[in-house]
């Protein structure tokens, strides 16, 4: 039989990197969705009590509150005192402990043998790999033996392995949770975590996790929970569902402030509530959450999951402009007497006869409105999609109706931001899925994940096909990864710097969205056409600098410009899909996310003059990728309350990125005595006031550590 490897090519738009442009810019707007959801308003389609948060206040290893802590001392005498400890006010239990290390499993930072482990009677894979099962075994012990300090005793907690996992060369890092569950029902972002690097755990504490008092029995069932809610937020409904999870909901007191610091009695500021949680597809394509009192039937929340890129209107309608390349279509299916996939390069082994691709890959499948996408080829099996000019429909006339600049372009970029992905965290079930993308959607100004897949408009309304550019597949592509690597934020802006991060560190552009439209974004370098621009508000930006404090500045951020429903500008809901859109702060969502993502520019850049520009993109990528899992909001309100540029906002909880960061890191096992990058960590955190405590050093230093008992 006649076999040859044979590569699929196609036109790409070529990203090009300029400095930009600022003038006026507008706040996005997601799709008009009309008056559907104002009766979930009615109802309370948030209850802010669901949204409570760690009140945290630090403990110094010499002060009085820790002298009288047994349990604390008992701690440090096992273990020296060169740890940070903080504590959660609404459960009197340690929120985040980090320091010198404690040896837990072989590694660089400590002495400990596979030999220590086998006595110990841990089982190994036949390759001798740890696995998660593993680590968790021998953190349960340590638990056990501090269940005192982490009030493990009184608990019922499960090892969660979405949100558990090693990561980095040799399985440097691991990030290990046990979620709380509640005679049998799992309790909503509650849980005990570890962070073990080079063998030895360095950060560790527990989040949300409390004793409960509560009636598990629901008074309604999950269907009639399903019933009510559909009957009352008259939606229409593409996808009904018929079963609903039941769960607990930590809650604050009723009538608390979001951002607002616990002043109750200690152990006693965390109430639950049985809840209904369900999720469907609406006709417009977009994912809703629903939760519902089990005992009352009441809507707790209604949320529109649907997660948009940015919108830039009244201006001209514009194409990407850059030019065509000719590349491979990596990951593509070929039907060719049989099904195989191309590698990498778009290459494939040509056995003959007739070969067709329709571009539905493996990681990849492109629904194109404009139609089906086909093209074959029976001579030498090489099949060129071809391109033209044009936008939205126009095709090379080649490939079916559906070929198009978008449906390429796509797929290109979304297979190749999934591969990379993987190269970080394999073990991602979602990456090893396929991904939808539907392109060429007949509206304009947008795009958006709705839970499932992503989504790209076509030209018009002042703005140019998001089909067509690299940073809005990979914003969009980001909230899925967001979404399914441990499970998002409960607020929206960390979620979005989130999406502008994947763009900005896969194409080292800090202009997300080149050639969205022909006006420049708000307070943006001169000449950035796209919807944000993250070395703006960066400190070496033209913009004042993203912080917290800033967040209302008018030659910064300026968040208070955007105006949601009830003419409000803070807390933001947004005025068409009537749901709230925002930042830990309250501010907008897109507009608040600019302190977090202007953070990781501003680190990329100082990890790029310390280890050269391909070396610091490297270890950004390394960073970016280990934090993915353990992640929550970006950072946290600790006081103040929302809406309040005066606030005390930090990233010192334990979920942060800035905590994260520094545990990713280390490279002993010892964060007592700094990491390689923490000074630098701190400085582009701090820079955007989202950091924690005073700089560590960076430091290389490596001393085994006592073992875990």
């Amino acid at each position: 039989m006649h076999r040859k490897t044979t590569t699929l090519k196609f036109p790409l738009l070529a990203l090009v990197t300029s400095a930009l442009l600022a003038t006026a810019a507008f706040g996005i707007q997601p799709p008009q969705e009309g008056d559907s959801n104002k009766a979930a308003v009615a109802q309370g389609i948030m209850t802010p009590e669901l949204k409570v948060a760690p009140s945290i206040e630090t403990i110094e290893p010499g002060s009085h509150k820790a002298f009288v802590n047994s349990e604390l001392q008992a701690f440090f005498s096992k273990h020296s005192t060169e740890w940070k400890v903080s504590y959660d006010s609404r459960n009197n239990l340690p929120h985040l402990i980090q320091g010198s290390g404690i040896a837990l499993i072989p590694g660089k930072g400590n002495s400990l043998t596979r030999r220590d482990l086998a006595a110990g009677n841990l089982k190994f894979e036949s390759r001798g790999e740890l696995k998660v099962e593993d680590v968790a075994g021998l953190l349960q012990g340590f638990m056990k033996s501090n269940a005192g300090l982490l009030g493990t005793d009184t608990k019922d907690l499960r090892l969660d392995t979405s949100r558990s996992l090693a990561y980095g060369k040799n399985n440097y890092f691991w990030s290990i949770e046990f979620q709380q569950y509640h005679k049998g029902i799992p309790v909503e972002g509650a849980h005990v975590f570890f962070r073990v690097n080079h063998g030895n755990i360095v950060q560790f504490g527990v989040n949300r996790a409390a004793d409960i008092n509560l009636d598990v029995n629901p008074a309604v069932s999950d269907r009639e929970a399903i019933d009510l809610a559909i009957a009352q937020l008259d939606s229409t409904i593409a996808e009904r569902v018929d079963r609903a999870a039941l769960k607990i909901y930590p809650t604050a007191f009723d009538g608390e402030g979001l951002g607002e610091f616990y002043k109750g009695s200690f152990g006693l500021g965390y109430t639950h509530r049985l809840v209904w949680e369900f999720r469907y597809l609406g006709a417009n394509d977009h994912g809703y959450k629903v939760l519902v009192d089990a005992h009352s039937g009441e809507i707790l929340e209604f949320t529109d999951e649907t997660v948009y890129a940015d919108v830039q209107g009244n201006v001209y309608p514009v194409t990407n402009t850059d030019p065509l390349l000719t590349t491979g279509l990596p990951f593509a299916t070929v039907i060719n007497g049989g099904t195989q996939v191309t590698d990498a390069n778009g290459s494939y082994t040509y056995s003959g006869g007739t070969a067709t691709v329709q571009l539905n890959g493996r990681y990849t499948n492109i629904n194109d409105n404009c139609g089906n996408i086909s093209l074959s080829n029976s001579t030498d099996g090489n099949i060129d999609f071809g391109g033209a000019g044009g936008t939205d429909c126009t095709t090379p006339g080649v490939g079916g109706a559906g070929n198009t600049h978008s449906a390429r372009t796509g797929f290109y970029h979304l297979t190749n931001i999934n591969r990379t992905a993987a190269n970080f965290l394999p073990g991602n079930g979602w990456l090893n899925g396929t991904l939808t993308a539907n392109m060429n959607i007949n509206n304009n100004c947008n795009a958006f994940w709705n839970g499932s897949t992503v989504n790209f408009y076509t030209s018009g309304g002042g703005c140019g096909n998001t089909g067509e550019i690299a940073a809005v597949f990979l914003h969009e592509w980001g909230h899925g990864m967001d979404s399914n690597a441990g499970g998002a934020a409960s607020e929206n802006g960390t979620g979005e710097a989130i999406g502008d991060s994947f763009a900005f560190i896969e194409l080292r552009d800090p202009c997300i969205g080149e050639n969205f439209s022909t006006n420049t974004c708000f307070n943006c370098n001169p000449g950035c056409t796209g919807v944000r621009d993250v070395s703006a508000y960066g400190v070496n930006g033209i913009s004042t600098v993203a912080r917290p404090d800033t967040v209302e500045t008018n030659a910064g951020m300026n968040c208070d410009r955007l105006i949601g429903a009830g003419n409000t500008d803070c807390p933001y809901i947004h005025p068409q899909a009537f749901v709230p859109y925002q930042g830990p702060m309250g501010y907008e969502g897109h507009c608040e996310s600019y302190i977090a993502s202007s953070a990781n520019w501003d680190l990329a850049q100082l990890l790029i003059t310390e280890h050269g520009t391909e070396g610091g993109w490297t270890k950004m990528e390394e960073l970016w990728y280990g934090i993915m899992t353990p992640m929550g909001s970006a950072y946290q309100v600790a006081s103040g309350g929302q809406c309040n540029p005066s606030a005390t906002v930090n990233g010192c909880g334990a979920s942060n990125w800035y905590t994260l960061y520094i545990a990713a890191d280390d490279d002993d096992g010892n964060l007592a005595n700094g990491t390689p990058n923490g000074c630098r960590i701190w400085e582009a955190f701090n820079d955007h006031g989202i950091a924690c405590g005073t700089q560590p050093v960076c430091s290389v230093v490596c001393t085994p550590q006592p073992i875990a008992d």
